[in-house]
């Protein structure tokens, strides 16, 4: 009935009640909360495949498109992948996302559930954003 469906739904938490796995009103991900400091990753939405650059352009165009602000997002680090991947393992597939990092002049690191590896840039890779907020 539609009065279990009112009883049964949720708002969305604000960042300062959100914890660790928690989705935000526009599809984020708490993946990390301290002091005042929130790390987030972008919904499953925004997540495409694309080949390794420094700047990701196409990877910002499509976070973009979903009515994100680019300006707010980065490609993660390593370490950064790795925690979000703890914290909402759910989130993940196991192929693996490109990292920040370079390896060397011809591949950058990659991250997926076995670890990290390095690969050639010109492979295509998810790529899944973050950004950090206070609260």
């Amino acid at each position: 009935s539609l009065k279990e469906q009112l009883n049964n739904f949720k708002e969305s938490p604000t960042i300062e009640d959100a914890e660790i796995g928690d989705t935000l009103e526009d599809g984020s991900i708490v993946i990390k909360k301290s002091d005042g400091l929130a790390l987030l990753m972008a919904p499953a939405t925004t997540v495409d495949n694309h080949r390794w650059s420094k700047e990701f352009g196409d990877a910002f165009s499509d976070i973009e498109t979903k009515s994100f602000n680019r300006s707010q997002w980065f490609v993660p680090t390593t370490h950064q992948l790795q925690i979000a991947m703890k914290a909402v393992p759910d989130e993940f597939l196991s192929w693996g996302y490109w990292s920040s990092e370079e390896y060397c002049d011809m591949s950058s690191k990659v991250v997926s559930c076995f670890g990290i590896a390095s690969l050639y840039k010109e492979a295509y890779k998810s790529v899944r954003l973050f950004r950090c907020v206070t609260y």
